[in-house]
C-alpha cells in the first residue's frame, strides 16, 4: 500500500523527496498522505505571501494585514457586515448572512454558552445573552491568547469600519473586561466580528502566530483566513486561536510530523468534532472530543456550526442525550435543531498512545472496495441507502500491496465468490486497481471478452466487479457506506458516539431535511 501511495503521489508530478515527506507527515497512513498532498497543493491554505507590488486600497494598510487576510484587498462585506448580535427569533444564535466568518461566530457562541451554562441553573436555548454575557465571552477569548508579561490587545475602529484600527492595551484581566465592555457596541455592530479576530491576533502577537502555524504542520506564510471559491473563509488555525489561544491548526490526536500523540490544552471548556475524522481518518484529539462543558464546534469541512447540551451529560454506554445545533448561515439556516442521541455503545474510546495502522490488507475473496451504489436504486429510493445494491470489487493477491496484520480482536471478513459471467457492461478489476495511475475509469461494453482498458486482459484473467445488497455487506463496508451516504451531521456525531441512534425533530421550514453542518 505504501508503494502504491508513493506511485500515486509521483503520478501527480510530486518529487520523490516531497512524496516521502507527505508519507512521513501522515505517519505512514497512505490515504492521509494523498489527502494531505491534495489539500496542501490545491490552493486551500490561504495566502499571506508578500505581494510583488503593494496595491493601493485608498487607505494605509498595516504590515500585519496579510497575516490575517489571504490577500491585500479590502475586507469583503461578508466580514465587514457581520456583527456579534444574537438572533431575535433564536436568542442564543447569531445569524450569518454571508459565507466567511462562520468559525469566528461558532467559536464565540460556544464559549458564551459554556460560560452561561455555569451561572444559569435553568439554561436553555431560549436564553437571551446580555451585553455583559457577550463582553465576558469576548474578553475571555482575548485573555487566553495573552502572553506572559505582555499586555492584551482590544481593537476598535479608529475611522471607517474595515480600515483604520486602534489597538488599546491592558495588562490585567480587569482592564481587558473594562475595555471590551466600554466598546461593546462596536463589537455588536457590523465589523465586530473582525474586531474580535484582530484583538485575539494582536494579543497573541503576529510573529508568535506564524510560529504557531508552522509548529503544527502549517506552511510558512499562511494567513488566519483562506480564499476559496471567491470567499474569505476561516481556517482551523483561526478557530484554534479563538478557543485555545494558540494558532495551531492540528485538531488531530497525533502530530502531523512524526505521529507522536498530540492534544490541546483547553481553558475555555469547549470542544470540536470534525468531518475530517470520518472522511480522512484524522482522529480528533481527546480534549476536543471530551470537553469539560458539553459544547462543541462542528467542523463540516467547509463550515463551522455549534452543538451543545443544556444540561451536563452522563457520557456512558446506554445513555440518551438531548442536544441542540445552531447553523446561522443560509440556506441551511438560520436554524436551531433539537437532536436526540441514543448512545447505546457509549462514547468513542480515547486515542491510543501511538497511531494505529488502520489499513489491513484484504485477503483474496474479501471486499477490497465499494465502487458505487446502483443508479436505479438511488433514483427509485433516494435517501434509503440501506436498501440499495452496491458494486464491489473483490480482493486478489497483490504482492505490491502491503498493510498491517489483522488484530486478534478484529473479526474476520466474509469472502465472496466471483461467480459466473453475467450480461451487461462490466468493470475490469485489474484496471480498477491501477485507476489512479492510468486515470482509466470506464466500463467495458456488454459482450466484451477482453478488457478494452490499459490492461487488455481476458475477462476471466482480469476479474470484474459484482453487485451485492446492503444487507449482505460486512459491517466494515456498511460503515464506509454510512460515511458516504448518511447526512454529514450524523457522521460527525458518530465520531463522538459510534453506532448511536440519531434522530432530529422535523422542521417543515426546511422540508424535513437533516440539520446542515
Amino acid at each position: 500500500r505504501t508503494k502504491k501511495t508513493m506511485e500515486t503521489l509521483l503520478s501527480f508530478g510530486v518529487p520523490e523527496a516531497e512524496a516521502k515527506m507527505y508519507m512521513e507527515m501522515a505517519g505512514g497512513n497512505a490515504e492521509m498522505a494523498v489527502n494531505l498532498f491534495l489539500s496542501m497543493s490545491g490552493g486551500g491554505g490561504g495566502g499571506g505571501a508578500p505581494q510583488a507590488q503593494a496595491k493601493d486600497l485608498g487607505w494605509e494598510v498595516p504590515e500585519w494585514y496579510t497575516a490575517v487576510w489571504p490577500e491585500r484587498e479590502n475586507i469583503p462585506e461578508a466580514w465587514l457586515g457581520q456583527g456579534l448580535k444574537f438572533d431575535e427569533k433564536c436568542p442564543i444564535g447569531i445569524v450569518q448572512p454571508k459565507n466567511g466568518p462562520c468559525g469566528v461566530l461558532a467559536a464565540l457562541q460556544a464559549v458564551l454558552i459554556a460560560q452561561v451554562r455555569k451561572k444559569e441553573s435553568n439554561f436553555s436555548a431560549d436564553y437571551m445573552p446580555s451585553e455583559k454575557d457577550l463582553a465576558n465571552a469576548i474578553a475571555t477569548m482575548i485573555l487566553q491568547s495573552k502572553m506572559v508579561d505582555a499586555p492584551a490587545a482590544v481593537c476598535v475602529w479608529s475611522g471607517n469600519v474595515g480600515q483604520g484600527v486602534k489597538i488599546e492595551r491592558a495588562e490585567s484581566a480587569e482592564g481587558v473586561h473594562k475595555l471590551v465592555q466600554e466598546n461593546i457596541n462596536q463589537y455588536i455592530a457590523p465589523g465586530g466580528c473582525v474586531l474580535l479576530v484582530y484583538s485575539a491576533a494582536h494579543t497573541r502577537g503576529i510573529e508568535t502566530i506564524k510560529s504557531d502555524v508552522i509548529s503544527e504542520g502549517g506552511e510558512s506564510g499562511f494567513a488566519l483566513t483562506m480564499k476559496a471559491h471567491g470567499h474569505w473563509l476561516c481556517t482551523s488555525e483561526l478557530v484554534s486561536l479563538l478557543i485555545r489561544g494558540k494558532a495551531g491548526g492540528n485538531v488531530g490526536a497525533y502530530s502531523q510530523l512524526g505521529g507522536a500523540q498530540h492534544d490541546w490544552d483547553m481553558k475555555l471548556g469547549v470542544g470540536l468534532l470534525s468531518a475530517d475524522e470520518f472522511k480522512n481518518g484524522i482522529k480528533v484529539c481527546d480534549t476536543l472530543k471530551n470537553p469539560s462543558s458539553p459544547v462543541w464546534i462542528l467542523h463540516g469541512g467547509d463550515h463551522f456550526t455549534t452543538l451543545w447540551s443544556n444540561s451536563d451529560l452522563k457520557d456512558e454506554k446506554g445513555q440518551s442525550h438531548t442536544l441542540f445545533h445552531w447553523n446561522g448561515l443560509p440556506p441551511g439556516g438560520p436554524r436551531l435543531s433539537k437532536i436526540s442521541v441514543d448512545a447505546k455503545f457509549g462514547p468513542a474510546a480515547k486515542a491510543p498512545p501511538k497511531r494505529v495502522e488502520t489499513y489491513v490488507k484484504p485477503q483474496p475473496g474479501e471486499i477490497d472496495n465499494v465502487v458505487r451504489a446502483h443508479p436505479d436504486d438511488k433514483k427509485a429510493r433516494p435517501d434509503m441507502y440501506d436498501t440499495w445494491r452496491y458494486e464491489v470489487m473483490l480482493a486478489v493477491e497483490d504482492k505490491s500491496v502491503s498493510g498491517g496484520e489483522r488484530p486478534k480482536d478484529m473479526p474476520s471478513e466474509p469472502k465472496y465468490e466471483q461467480g459466473p459471467i453475467t450480461p451487461g457492461p462490466w468493470r475490469c478489476r485489474a484496471c480498477y486497481a491501477d485507476r489512479f495511475k492510468t486515470m482509466y475509469f470506464k466500463l467495458n461494453p456488454d459482450g466484451a471478452k477482453n478488457c478494452e482498458g490499459p490492461c487488455g486482459k481476458p475477462r476471466e484473467e482480469a476479474g470484474w466487479s459484482i453487485w451485492l445488497e446492503f444487507k449482505d455487506l460486512p459491517a466494515s463496508q456498511k460503515s464506509i457506506i454510512h460515511h458516504r451516504e448518511a447526512p454529514k451531521i450524523k457522521n460527525i456525531l458518530w465520531t463522538k458516539w459510534p453506532g448511536s441512534e440519531i434522530e432530529y425533530e422535523d422542521d417543515s421550514a426546511f422540508n424535513g431535511a437533516p440539520p446542515s453542518a
